[in-house]
């Protein structure tokens, strides 16, 4: 496990799309992706990409969240506040305390403050085929489909998650007891 500071993105880095289709938009972080081995994540910031279209933006508010839970969707709330996005710039979003996810969390957007789904946030042109879909879009929370502009894959939102993964607790505690007694063991 690369248990170390950790920023977990899907996106590539190259922004191609802007959407403000659904009402909530979000990524779903499954870390064994990206640090095999480790099972909790620490969060404290919640990064996010917008692009300010002048002509539709009723709002720059949203709702930043941070949420438990898997491939089916969020699950249960673990953080949220309301958050003024930036131009095309990373609008970060501190989780104080830092919070613990477990292996797999949610980051949305939830843009109930809006009357159309703004912000409009940045999003990729490459589908993930590496890991397959995990930016998704919901209007009612319940059923959450993939952000699909071509191919079978969703592209990816750019939603990003900055913390620190976390080994299990036998793996800690092994480590614990071998340092602490030496390699005799």
């Amino acid at each position: 496990c690369g248990c170390t500071d950790a920023i977990l993105q899907y996106d590539d880095g190259t922004a191609q799309w802007l959407t403000w289709g659904g009402l909530y938009r979000g990524v779903w972080f499954h870390l064994e992706d990206f640090s095999p081995g480790c099972d909790d994540y620490l969060a404290d910031t919640l990064e996010y990409w917008f692009y300010h279209f002048p002509s539709a933006w009723d709002t720059s508010w949203f709702y930043a969240e941070l949420y438990s839970g898997g491939s089916g969707g969020p699950e249960t709330e673990l953080f949220s506040t309301s958050v003024n996005a930036g131009h095309y710039c990373p609008t970060y979003v501190e989780v104080s305390p830092p919070v613990e996810t477990g292996g797999d969390f949610w980051i949305i957007m939830n843009t109930e403050m809006s009357s159309g789904g703004w912000p409009s946030i940045l999003g990729d042109g490459t589908p993930n085929s590496q890991f397959g879909s995990h930016s998704f879009l919901s209007d009612d929370f319940m059923i959450w489909e993939p952000w699909i502009i071509q191919g079978p894959e969703a592209e990816d939102y750019f939603i990003r998650a900055h913390g620190v993964p976390i080994l299990g607790l036998e793996e800690e505690t092994w480590g614990s007891i071998k340092s602490l007694f030496g390699e005799v063991l």
